[in-house]
């Protein structure tokens, strides 16, 4: 969704430092939408679905996405949430849109632009298909 104010849009979560489709150190093409803020920040989740994954215990530095919690909505999509300092939530339960579901973290290969604090949140949407698909229109919801 290139033309609208990311910042604006996720101005409750934090600051976007990439955008879905963009050009990473990890990556030629994001997936995902990338949003720093401090560690502990609260997340809430942007629809209603099922916990299918909550992957914990994973270090700063580690070459993978970290501490990942995943929902699928009713569409059958799958909301990823990487780089967490960790969710209580657990695999079966349900959530609904707008409930907190983990805190941001700087786990997994995080980095910050700017070379200060890494805690982030990547935010991804996998569809039914099993593409990525833009997430902006996922969590502008909230």
């Amino acid at each position: 969704m290139r033309g609208i104010n990311p910042n604006e849009k996720f101005k409750n979560l934090g600051k976007v430092t990439a955008q879905y489709g963009d050009t990473t150190r990890q990556e030629t093409f994001h997936g995902g939408i990338d949003i720093a803020n401090e560690e502990g920040t609260p997340i809430h989740t942007p629809v209603d679905g099922v916990v299918v994954k909550n992957d914990e215990g994973h270090v700063q530095n580690e070459n993978n996405f970290g501490n990942t919690l995943e929902i699928k909505d009713v569409d059958g999509n799958v909301h990823q949430f990487h780089h967490l300092q960790g969710s209580p939530l657990k695999p079966g339960q349900t959530v609904k849109k707008g409930q907190p579901v983990a805190t941001m973290g700087k786990t997994g290969a995080v980095y910050s632009p700017s070379n200060g604090d890494p805690s982030s949140l990547d935010y991804r949407v996998v569809a039914a298909y099993g593409k990525y698909i833009n997430p902006t229109p996922f969590i502008g919801r909230l």
